[in-house]
């Protein structure tokens, strides 16, 4: 049910937006592991002092001043979660509604192409160019840590089961974002779900991070469900790998089921 012609055409569109994130990406992981080596160890002492409050870190979700930590802050810093979730939140959003508000939806569905095949070719672009930008901060990290002789001290299968970590919650916040698309007419809801979504996930992790009497709302973020330090530090909880598949598959049945069902009149 996949369009190879839409998805041809998608990435071609966007591939100049997608390389220009990549290698932000990779240029940002790559710092992480520069960092440690530069001034990593010379400041450990200053963590184990005490100076840092240990609220600090928990809300940074890792100890910057060792590899492993250095590599998850890397993951889960603001910039980072920007730089991840812009495609995932932004085109996903942008895919049915956008095209919608600008009257070429019925352009595109005028052609011998389903409704769910659009919905699909657009989840399967948004997740391959999850895979991309995920893939480019892999190599960023690899190339910094190598750089300095720290290579050997990553472990291949911790990196790995992170790589899928960091995919499967983008995808699941494409799936959300691509369901708020078939679902509105216009860009502003669909993308200010997305972002919600986003945003609201973000403050209930930190909240229930800094405060132990708000701990129970963490669950209910997707972020809470990646947990770089504990995968690189071999304690990955392969449950947050099926909570967040059970988020994608819920948002695009979801999806497949709504935007058969509109009735989309002339665009106003």
């Amino acid at each position: 049910m996949i369009s190879r012609p839409l998805l041809v055409h998608t990435w071609r569109t966007h591939r100049v937006r997608v390389a220009l994130i990549a290698i932000a990406l990779g240029i940002w992981a790559w710092i992480m592991p520069v960092i440690y080596a530069t001034f990593g160890r010379s400041l450990e002492v200053i963590l184990h002092s005490g100076v840092i409050p240990d609220a600090f870190l928990r809300v940074l979700g890792a100890d910057p001043f060792s590899l492993d930590g250095a590599v998850a802050l890397g993951v889960i810093h603001p910039i980072a979660i920007a730089l991840f979730v812009v495609y995932p939140v932004g085109f996903a959003a942008a895919a049915i509604a956008g095209e919608r508000q600008r009257g070429t939806l019925e352009v595109l569905l005028s052609r011998p192409v389903s409704r769910r095949s659009v919905f699909l070719t657009n989840l399967v672009a948004t997740i391959a160019v999850a895979i991309l930008t995920t893939a480019a901060w892999l190599l960023g990290t690899l190339v910094g840590a190598a750089a300095y002789g720290l290579g050997d001290r990553l472990d291949a299968g911790n990196l790995a089961f992170l790589v899928a970590n960091v995919v499967l919650l983008l995808a699941a916040l494409a799936g959300i974002s691509l369901a708020a698309s078939a679902s509105f007419d216009r860009l502003t809801p669909a993308i200010g779900i997305g972002i919600a979504v986003v945003l609201v996930s973000y403050v209930l992790e930190i909240l229930g991070t800094m405060w132990p009497d708000a701990e129970f709302l963490q669950p209910f973020s997707v972020f809470h469900y990646l947990r770089p330090m504990d995968i690189l530090a071999g304690r990955a909880a392969p449950g947050d790998l099926l909570v967040l598949a059970a988020v994608l598959l819920a948002s695009v049945a979801f999806g497949l089921w709504q935007f058969p069902r509109r009735d989309l009149a002339a665009p106003s």
